[in-house]
C-alpha cells in the first residue's frame, strides 16, 4: 500500500486522519485499521505531517526535509541533510530539539549554496533518553537544569521526583513523549548526590554517557555459579600443559586483572615464544546473560579512581584472572621463531598455565637497569627476560623497516589520594618494560589476524588518511619549517615516519606530534581486513585482552570453534552476522568509553588548577583557532587565552600556519608562553589562562581568518606578506582590538557561525 502516492494522485491533502483513512479505504481493498496503522508509521517517520489541526500532508510537499540535528553550547545549531551542506538553525529556531535528535526541517532562508538557515518543524525521535542535571525546586515547578548546556530545563513533576532534594544532582529518564519544547519532563530515575560533592559529580559524568556500574541480576546469577577454581586433572586432558613453564604476567601496580602471560623455551637453533591469553570464552558462553552483558558493554572504562569492568568481579579479577600460583585456562599463540627472532610459523592451542610471577613494568625496567636484589629474586626467569627484550625489539625493528609510526607522547596521570583528593596530574612516560610487552602483543596479534583470515572476524583497522587532510598536513609542516615528502612519497606511511623522526628531540615535537595524529583516521573495529597504518601492518587484530574488550572474546570463540573441528562453512554462515554487529558496537562502545574517560579527566583536571588560580605556569601553544589560543603546561593540562586577553594589536589568524599574527605581537603554535590561571569553569570543565605581565585590553578582538588559495604561487605570494606583520594582504582584513564590540546581528549571522569548526584534539590514538 503506497499511501503517499495515493495521497498525491487523488489529491487528498490535508485531511483529517478519519477522513484520509475513509478516501483510501475507498480506493485500496485494505481496512481501515491497516491503512489508519500504515498512516501513523508515516507520520512517525516523518514521510507524513501531523499538523496541529489534526490534518495530514505529505512533508517532502510541504518543504519539510529530514535531519539529524547537532547543537553548539551557545544554543545554535546545525541539521546534517545528506547530499547537502549542514543548514545553519539560529538558537530561536531549535523548537526543542536536543542535540543528536532526528527532525524535520524547513529552509528560512537560502543565502547561497553553502549557507542554509532553516528551523526545526518537528522532533521525529529523541535520541537521548537520559540526562543528568540538577535538581531546582521552585514555588511554582520543579525544574531539572542539565550538565550539557545544549539542552533545555525538564520540568518534574512532583510524583516523578522520587527521593531528589533541592541542589541534587540527578539522573532523569526523558518522557518518550515529551518532544513539545514547552512540554518537556521526565522522571528522575537515580539520585547522584549533592551538586558540587566530587563523587557526585564524577557519577554525574559517568551517567551522561549511559554507563552503569551494576551488572543486571541475571548476569550475576551466571557469573555465582561459575566456580572460583580451575580442576587441573581434569583440563589438562584436553589442553596444552604449560605449568611446568616458567609463566609471567607483566602488568602495572595497581593492575586487577591479568590478561596476558609469557613463557618461552629454547628450540634447536630458535625458540618457541608463548603469549597465553585467558580463555575467558571458557566461561562466557555465547547468548547467556554474561556474553549479552558484555556484548551491550564492549569494554571496560578506566578512570583515575574506579573501574567499570566489562564483566562481573568473579571472571575480571578472579577465575580469568591470571592470578600467581592458580592454575588457569588459556588459549596461547605459540611463535616459532629462528635464531634471529624471525617468525616461522604461528598456531593457537587450547591451554592450562600457572604463573610463576606477578612482576609489575617497574620491576621489570629496574631488573633490566641491571638492580641486583630483583635480578636475584627473580633469577629463574633473569634469562627468559633478557630473551623477551631481544626478541621485542626484533619485532620493533621489522615494524620499523616497514614504515611502523610510533609517537612519543606521554600520557597525563592522574594520582589521588584513598580520600579521592587529587595529589598530583604528571606526565606518564612509557618505558622499556611497557614497550617489551606491547611489541610481543603486537605480534601475537598480527599471528592471530593471519590465522583468521579465511573466517569471520573482527579485525582493528586503521585506514590510510584522507587524501585531503595529507595534503594540508603538508603544507601546514612546510609553513613551520618541517620539510616533508607527503604528497610525492606514495609509500605514505613511512613518509610519516620520517617525518615524526625529524621532529623527534625538537622544542614543537608534542605539539606537531598533536598536528600529524589530527591528520590520521582514527582506528576502529570492522569484520573486513582493512590492515593497520600506524603499525603499517597488512594484518591485525585485537586478541590479547578479552576480559576487558568484547572483540578479543568473540575472536576466541570463533577460533576455538575452528580449533574444535566445526567445519568452516558452518562458522562462516554462523559468525558472520556476528562479527559484522560486533564490529559496529565495539567501535562505538569505545568511543563512547574514550569521551567518558577524557570527560572525567577533563573533570579532574580543572578540579585540581582550581587551587592554582592567579599562579603563573609555563606553557606551550598547542593550538591557534579564531576564538583563542590553547596552552598546554608542563603536565598535559589545557587552558585557553580568550581574544580579549590578547595584548593590544592588529590581527591576522591563518589557519595553514595556525598562527595568529599582529603589528608588534605573534603567536605561533609550538611557542612557548607565561600563563597565569585566570579562571576554571568545574562545571564546564574549561580553564582560562591570561598572558604573564600584559595588560589587557578589556576590549573584543575581531580576527579575520586568512582565506590561502589554492595553488602553491599563491600561497606563497600570502606567506611573503605574512612576514610583514604589518601589512594588509589580499585575502584578508585587519582588524584592530581598538574596534567596538560586535553587533547582535553580527553575532547571531549564520555566516560567522559558519566559519567557528573546531578541531578538538584526540589526546590518545588507540591501536
Amino acid at each position: 500500500m503506497d499511501i503517499i502516492n495515493l495521497i498525491r494522485q487523488n489529491k487528498l491533502m490535508y485531511l483529517t486522519q478519519d477522513n484520509l483513512v475513509k478516501e483510501i479505504k475507498k480506493l485500496t481493498n485494505f481496512s481501515c485499521p491497516e491503512i489508519k496503522n500504515e498512516i501513523n508509521k508515516l507520520v512517525l517517520s516523518g514521510e507524513l505531517f501531523l499538523d496541529n489541526a489534526n490534518k495530514i500532508s505529505i512533508s517532502a510537499d510541504r518543504g519539510y526535509i529530514k535531519a539529524k540535528i547537532t547543537i553548539n553550547k551557545k544554543g545554535y545549531g546545525f541539521a546534517a541533510v545528506e547530499g547537502k551542506p549542514d543548514f545553519f538553525i539560529p538558537a530561536f529556531a531549535i523548537n526543542g530539539a536536543f542535540d543528536g535528535d532526528d527532525c524535520l526541517v524547513e529552509i528560512t532562508n537560502l543565502k547561497t549554496d553553502e549557507e542554509i538557515e532553516a528551523r526545526v518543524v518537528k522532533v521525529l525521535k529523541r535520541n537521548i533518553t537520559h540526562i543528568v542535571g540538577t535538581y531546582i525546586e521552585g514555588k511554582s515547578k520543579n525544574l531539572v537544569y542539565p550538565d550539557d548546556v545544549k539542552l533545555p530545563q525538564i520540568r518534574i513533576f512532583k510524583l516523578d521526583a522520587g527521593k531528589a532534594k533541592n541542589n541534587d544532582k540527578v539522573w532523569v529518564e526523558l518522557d518518550e513523549n515529551s518532544l513539545d519544547e514547552k512540554n518537556l519532563h521526565g522522571k528522575i530515575v537515580e539520585v547522584l548526590g549533592q551538586a558540587g560533592n566530587v563523587k557526585a559529580e564524577q557519577l554525574s559524568i559517568i551517567r551522561s554517557y549511559n554507563l552503569i556500574e551494576k551488572f543486571s541480576p541475571a548476569t550475576l546469577n551466571e557469573a555465582s555459579k561459575i566456580s572460583l577454581t580451575v580442576n587441573y586433572e581434569k583440563c589438562k586432558k584436553n589442553r596444552a600443559d604449560f605449568t611446568n613453564h616458567n609463566v609471567i604476567t607483566i602488568d602495572g601496580e595497581d593492575a586487577r586483572d591479568f590478561d596476558d602471560a609469557l613463557s618461552i623455551e629454547t628450540r634447536g637453533e630458535g625458540f618457541n615464544l608463548y603469549v597465553h591469553i585467558a580463555d575467558v570464552s571458557h566461561y562466557v558462553k555465547e547468548d547467556s546473560a554474561l556474553d549479552k552483558e558484555a556484548f551491550k558493554r564492549g569494554t571496560s572504562v578506566y578512570f583515575p579512581n574506579q573501574v567499570i569492568p566489562m564483566l562481573p568481579k568473579q571472571l575480571s579479577n578472579e577465575i580469568c584472572s591470571l592470578k600467581e600460583g592458580e592454575y588457569r585456562l588459556t588459549l596461547s599463540v605459540k611463535l616459532a621463531l629462528d635464531k634471529n627472532f624471525k617468525v616461522i610459523s604461528a598456531n593457537l592451542l587450547e591451554s592450562i598455565i600457572k604463573s610463576r610471577h606477578r612482576m609489575t613494568y617497574t620491576e621489570i625496567a629496574k631488573i633490566l637497569q641491571g638492580d641486583k636484589f630483583l635480578i636475584e629474586k627473580y633469577d629463574d626467569v633473569y634469562n627468559d627476560i633478557l630473551l623477551y627484550r631481544q626478541i621485542a625489539q626484533a619485532f620493533k625493528d621489522e615494524r620499523a623497516k616497514l614504515g611502523e609510526i610510533r609517537f612519543n607522547l606521554p600520557e597525563p596521570f592522574i594520582l589521588e589520594n584513598k580520600a579521592g583528593e587529587i595529589v598530583s596530574i604528571e606526565n606518564r612516560v612509557q618505558d622499556e618494560a611497557h614497550e617489551i610487552i606491547e611489541s610481543l602483543m603486537v605480534k601475537a596479534n598480527e599471528c592471530v589476524a593471519k590465522i583468521g583470515q579465511n573466517l569471520p572476524f573482527v579485525y582493528r583497522v586503521h585506514e590510510k588518511p584522507d587524501a585531503e587532510k595529507v595534503a594540508k598536513l603538508s603544507d601546514m609542516l612546510a609553513s613551520m619549517g618541517v620539510s616533508n615528502q607527503l604528497k610525492i612519497n606514495g609509500d605514505v606511511p613511512v613518509a610519516y615516519q620520517q617525518i615524526v623522526k625529524k621532529i623527534e628531540g625538537s622544542s614543537k615535537e608534542k605539539i606537531l606530534t598533536y598536528l600529524i595524529l589530527r591528520s590520521m583516521m582514527k582506528a576502529r573495529y570492522a569484520p573486513t581486513c582493512l590492515g593497520h597504518f600506524g603499525l603499517a601492518l597488512p594484518y591485525y587484530c585485537h586478541f590479547t585482552s578479552p576480559i576487558r574488550r568484547y572483540p578479543d572474546l568473540l575472536i576466541h570463540r570463533i577460533l576455538k570453534a575452528q580449533l574444535s573441528g566445526v567445519p568452516k562453512q558452518e562458522i562462516k554462515i554462523h559468525f558472520t552476522p556476528i562479527v559484522e554487529r560486533a564490529s559496529i558496537q565495539s567501535s562505538e562502545t569505545e568511543k563512547t568509553a574514550d569521551e567518558a574517560e577524557r570527560a572525567v579527566d577533563d573533570y579532574k583536571k580543572a578540579l585540581y588548577m582550581q587551587k592554582f588560580l592567579g599562579e603563573e605556569f609555563e606553557g606551550i601553544i598547542s593550538s591557534v583557532q579564531e576564538f583563542g589560543i590553547f596552552v598546554e603546561l608542563e603536565n598535559g593540562i589545557e587552558g585557553m587565552i580568550r581574544p580579549n586577553d590578547l595584548p593590544m594589536d592588529e590581527y591576522v589568524y591563518d589557519d595553514l600556519s595556525m598562527s595568529m599574527k599582529g603589528k608588534h605581537h605573534v603567536f605561533t603554535i609550538g611557542d612557548s608562553l607565561r600563563v597565569i590561571v585566570a579562571n576554571v569553569n568545574i562545571q564546564l570543565r574549561q580553564i582560562d589562562f591570561e598572558l604573564a605581565g600584559v595588560e589587557k585590553s578589556n576590549l573584543n578582538v575581531i580576527i579575520n581568518k586568512n582565506k590561502n588559495l589554492k595553488n602553491s604561487k599563491n600561497k606563497g605570494k600570502n606567506s611573503k606578506e605574512f612576514e610583514n606583520s604589518g601589512s594588509k594582504t589580499k585575502n584578508s582584513k585587519n582588524f584592530s582590538t581598538k574596534s567596538k564590540k560586535l553587533s547582535s546581528k553580527n553575532k547571531n549571522s549564520a555566516k560567522q557561525f559558519y566559519k567557528l569548526k573546531q578541531n578538538k584534539k584526540s589526546k590518545r590514538k588507540k591501536r
